[in-house]
């Protein structure tokens, strides 16, 4: 692209860089049965129907005559496309005679804040906006007429239930919501659904935000299409009892067949106040699989997809019916039942439907540059791939079942064929240390002009039902006897404190100064979608001459310079490791150099924000000759405290640090071991 720089990415999460590919170019979860000897209800096909469905195209035409519920989507959520999982829900109550009411509040107060040119806290750089009580209150005054006219406009359905979809971005006004609905008619039903009904990330928010949780009757925790049928189907079974605690609905257990599930339903939505106005969103299976240690998914649900021809028809039924012209692929990896996929790219080539889609994917050595060229031609402008990691070692850890030829491969021949590929990244895996660090720098420096985009994260995270939560000690984690008894600033780290938040926090920034100077000092072309701003301020480099290495080789050093036997000694120590890794790198890419850099809480928190900054503060600086001899000088110091109102940090082994000196004289192609 001839703009790239001018590319806004906001957080450069993964959706936020497909939603700006895209202008440049989850009910989640599975049940158990309400009572035993409840009869669910059988999703059937009609062959008579064109589209294989019956539709309710308007209550009077075939007026609805089972339970009536009012679907709200709260904001902040996606404001690129409408809402697929209440689109979905709708299209299936509807099917089988339900009246549904769909209030996309999220949509209107985007557009009623735009109106009134404030803040636009729907760019992902404010996701904490939504989160946090603190930052809430101030964005809370500027939405409430928004919120109360959506209270008024639910109660006047005059529906016997009201559903909303709870997302860790929505909660707080979602609970707004709930509340005031509760207080003017007490007797309605309330059903949440999403990830955050889960009991756990409910029970936490509920807790941390004071909301009375017996305004919540039922928690859908399966999957939306099931449960919420099957509750609406037998609706009387249960008392409307106030003042008691939900009925928690579901498991993950669900096993639906995606094929026999009715199309989505967008004829409630004004699809103008989109940002894409002609595109909506397309699922081709649930579940992953891969069963990647950091993620989740696959304990939610199994691995299922729908057939190539279902696919295309419901692409076919979309853009007749709305105009659709893009899609984008909900899946965690459209390639994951990979016939299925090669058949949905000859399907497509076959229709020629007019369309473009983008979707996320896993690196796959099967498919080859003629395929990319394939899915090219079908439309395909954005493939979002899972890469994470490019140390083999830590990739086989993470189960990600893939090979790093595979990675480079198809970062080659998706840039061939013209596709912007982007490239999702973890630093700070358990098993990643100073070599495997190394490693992942290599990677990117070898594509560097393959990737189209970047997104390097914000370090690797434990989250509930992962492997690394379930099977802590697998990754030398070093919990004591159970899951967060043992923390340190509040997060996991490994035995010996090898690899804390602060050895993650020092290689983030490396990784995001490392795509600065593939850009800025070769020829990369590479977007780091979670670009700085003011990231240059905090270094200084300079190459002593004017080229460059075109390839780095993968190697076997070990960056060990520094050690000590007392426990805080050695944190310090091992933290100081950390940055001669940099120089290594920074030899084998540019030869002699001079380098250095600054952090603090100062300089780096309104960069990365309280998930990864602590009290930490280092001045480093060193100059390699054009033989490899270093002269390398660190001084830093650790404060065991928070940055963020977080109390239990204060009951932790405290391993502050004073002002500590640390300085090699070496080549720095000498390692030691």
């Amino acid at each position: 692209m001839d703009n790239k720089k001018d590319l806004d990415f906001g957080l450069g999460d993964r959706d936020s860089v497909l939603k700006t590919l895209i202008k440049h170019d989850n009910s989640h979860m599975g049940p158990e049965a309400i009572e035993n000897d409840v009869v669910r209800p059988v999703f059937y096909t009609d062959t008579n129907q064109p589209n294989r469905y019956t539709y309710w195209s308007s209550w009077a035409e075939s007026p609805p005559t089972g339970i009536g519920i009012s679907m709200v989507v709260c904001p902040s959520w996606g404001i690129i496309f409408p809402p697929y999982g209440t689109a979905r829900l709708t299209g299936l109550l509807r099917h089988y005679g339900h009246r549904v009411c769909v209030h996309d509040v999220n949509i209107l107060a985007h557009s009623y804040i735009q109106t009134k040119r404030l803040t636009n806290w729907w760019n992902s750089i404010y996701y904490y906006s939504w989160e946090l009580p603190t930052y809430w209150d101030e964005v809370h005054p500027n939405i409430k007429p928004v919120l109360d006219e959506a209270v008024e406009n639910v109660l006047k359905d005059n529906t016997d239930c009201i559903g909303f979809s709870l997302y860790q971005s929505n909660i707080l006004a979602s609970f707004y919501m709930i509340r005031e609905i509760k207080q003017r008619e007490p007797t309605k039903r309330i059903i949440v659904g999403g990830p955050e009904a889960f009991t756990d990330w409910f029970d936490t928010t509920v807790q941390q935000i004071g909301f009375d949780p017996s305004l919540v009757d039922f928690r859908v925790t399966g999957e939306g299409e099931q449960e919420l049928l099957t509750l609406l189907e037998n609706l009387d079974a249960y008392p409307n009892t106030p003042n008691k605690p939900a009925q928690v609905l579901g498991g993950f257990t669900s096993r639906l067949a995606l094929d026999e599930l009715p199309f989505p339903d967008y004829s409630d939505y004004n699809l103008s106040l989109y940002e894409h106005p002609d595109g909506t969103s397309i699922e081709t299976s649930r579940g992953c699989v891969a069963k990647c240690s950091f993620c989740s998914e696959t304990h939610f649900w199994k691995f299922r997809s729908t057939t190539a021809e279902r696919t295309v028809e419901e692409m076919e039924y979309q853009t007749s019916k709305y105009g659709v012209k893009r899609f984008w692929f909900v899946d965690s990896l459209a390639n994951g039942n990979f016939k299925e996929f090669k058949r949905l790219i000859e399907l497509l080539k076959e229709r020629q439907l007019g369309i473009k889609w983008n979707s996320y994917a896993r690196n796959d050595g099967r498919m080859d540059l003629q395929m990319f060229q394939d899915i090219r031609d079908t439309g395909c402008t954005t493939l979002s791939f899972g890469v994470e990691s490019g140390s083999q070692r830590v990739l086989d850890d993470m189960q990600k079942k893939v090979k790093v030829w595979e990675i480079e491969a198809n970062l080659r021949d998706g840039k061939a064929v013209g596709m912007t590929n982007h490239c999702n990244w973890i630093v700070g895996f358990p098993t990643e240390g100073r070599q495997e660090f190394m490693h992942s720098m290599v990677l990117l420096w070898n594509t560097r002009k393959d990737m189209f985009a970047i997104s390097p994260g914000y370090t690797c995270g434990d989250g509930p039902f992962t492997d690394l939560q379930l099977k802590w000690d697998k990754y030398d984690i070093a919990w004591n006897k159970k899951v967060g008894d043992n923390r340190f600033l509040s997060q996991w780290f490994t035995t010996g404190y090898a690899n804390t938040i602060l050895h993650r926090f020092i290689r983030l920034k490396f990784t995001n100064i490392w795509l600065d100077l593939m850009v800025d000092w070769a020829d990369g072309t590479v977007i780091n979608t979670q670009r700085r701003p003011s990231l240059k301020k905090s270094y200084r480099f300079q190459a002593l001459r004017s080229k460059y290495s075109t390839r780095i080789e993968q190697t076997s050093e070990s960056f060990n310079w520094f050690s000590h036997p007392d426990p805080v000694r050695n944190l310090s120590a091992t933290l100081a490791n950390e940055y001669t890794v940099f120089a290594w790198l920074l030899y084998k890419a540019f030869g002699p150099h001079d380098f250095s850099m600054s952090v603090s809480p100062d300089i780096d928190l309104p960069e990365f924000g309280t998930f990864v900054t602590n009290n930490y503060w280092s001045e480093v600086e060193w100059q390699v000759s054009r033989s490899g001899e270093m002269q390398f000088r660190l001084t830093h110091r650790f404060e065991h405290a928070t940055l963020k109102d977080d109390p239990d940090v204060k009951n932790e082994v405290k391993m502050d640090f004073k002002n500590q000196t640390f300085t090699i004289r070496d080549n720095v192609q000498q390692v030691s071991t």
